[in-house]
């Protein structure tokens, strides 16, 4: 822990001193301006470190504004880096290109005092845009037809949220936003698929009070995720129950006419809990039943597939804030959205003869973690339309 702390320390002070190299070459030399930026950049480095090693429960307003300023900073300071790198990265191309082709293209180029101007002008509208994107929570519907129905029922509406972040900066004004959208679609149920929870959140009746006002015929279930474990995995359970939502905890239950399989995060595993292993919920499970899966992150066991017909996850933000998208995509092979799954030839499913068409739904997320922005990442709620074939 205290390596990867030493990692993002230089990660950050190597990221600050571009930008300031990058605004010096615009600016000038001045002590005035260079003494404005160390303190505000120290601000945003250490209100992060405060936020977390600091109990403000005393002060919930205090708390909210530092949240949100720390937040923004570090997202505006980022989306300014990632500008300048791309001015930098076109200019080498520029350079490139007259150096081959002896052309002179560099000069068009603007001064460094432009490039500095439309850089910052750029973050400021990805913040302002971002804020406004994150607010816009939107129902993204899938239909999903099956044979594995029971006599009487031909349509099951599920909606889905996940990665909401409730906390310091997430609180009953966005939720209210984001069950909303679960309201107008009128499901059946409602699952969570992980980080739902993202801080201390006893005694938040507020929010508690928006869940337990859907009223759904068939209830609300739940799954962990990784920063439930890290905000304390205790009260994070005891918020969801509270909130009249239950814990799927690597176990399957019948639901009107399908059946749900929940796994917990192998964060869990960090935090001294144990996982049982994923085909041991899945294998037992009637084969003539629709199996919907609830899992945080978008990783597929290979020997499952065939076992469940749909996976729900989410995690990834899509990236929440354009490019970390690209960074996402490196890790996680699951892109948003809906995918269908190849058989397994080594599974237990294909090896039976009893194999489902397994799918996987990516979830761009509900909420925010961090900054309380979105940039090409639009929040949603999966609509779900499990209908007979």
């Amino acid at each position: 822990m205290r390596l990867f702390s030493i990692v993002i320390i230089c990660t950050l002070f190597a990221l600050y001193s571009y930008i300031y190299f990058k605004l010096r070459s615009a600016i000038g030399p001045g002590w005035k301006w260079t003494a404005l930026y160390t303190l505000l950049s120290f601000f945003i480095i250490m209100g992060s470190r405060i936020l977390w090693i600091v109990n403000l429960e005393a002060y919930p307003g205090l708390r909210k504004i530092l949240s949100c300023s720390v937040y923004m900073g570090m997202a505006f300071f980022f989306i300014l880096f990632t500008a300048f790198f791309f001015i930098d990265l076109l200019r080498f191309l520029v350079w490139l290109t007259d150096l081959l082709l002896s052309a002179c293209f560099s000069d068009l180029f603007p001064s460094p005092k432009m490039r500095a101007v439309l850089a910052i002008g750029f973050a400021f509208f990805a913040c302002t845009y971002g804020w406004f994107e994150a607010l816009a929570v939107r129902p993204v519907y899938i239909a999903i037809a099956t044979d594995r129905l029971p006599r009487g029922v031909d349509k099951l509406r599920i909606a889905h949220i996940t990665d909401v972040h409730l906390g310091w900066v997430i609180q009953e004004e966005r939720l209210g936003r984001i069950l909303d959208v679960v309201r107008a679609a009128q499901p059946d149920m409602l699952v969570s698929t992980g980080d739902l929870v993202d801080g201390d959140m006893e005694e938040r009746e507020a929010e508690v009070a928006l869940f337990r006002g859907l009223n759904l015929p068939l209830g609300m279930y739940a799954v962990t995720g990784n920063h439930e474990y890290y905000a304390g995995i205790d009260q994070a359970i005891a918020f969801k129950e509270h909130a009249g939502m239950q814990l799927l905890r690597n176990e399957a239950l019948r639901v009107g006419g399908i059946i749900l399989a929940g796994m917990d995060d192998p964060t869990a595993q960090r935090f001294g809990g144990t996982l049982t292993p994923e085909i041991d919920v899945l294998a037992p499970l009637p084969e003539n039943r629709f199996v919907l899966l609830l899992k945080h992150q978008p990783t597929v066991n290979p020997d499952s597939i065939g076992l469940f017909d749909l996976q729900l996850s989410g995690h990834t933000h899509r990236g929440q804030i354009w490019p970390f998208y690209w960074l996402t995509r490196m890790v996680y092979d699951y892109r948003p959205g809906l995918r269908a799954l190849a058989p397994s030839k080594s599974g237990e499913a294909y090896a039976s003869g009893a194999a489902r068409e397994s799918r996987v739904f990516v979830s761009n997320g509900s909420g925010t973690w961090g900054p309380p922005i979105r940039f090409f990442a639009p929040p949603q709620v999966g609509i779900i339309d499990i209908v007979r074939k």
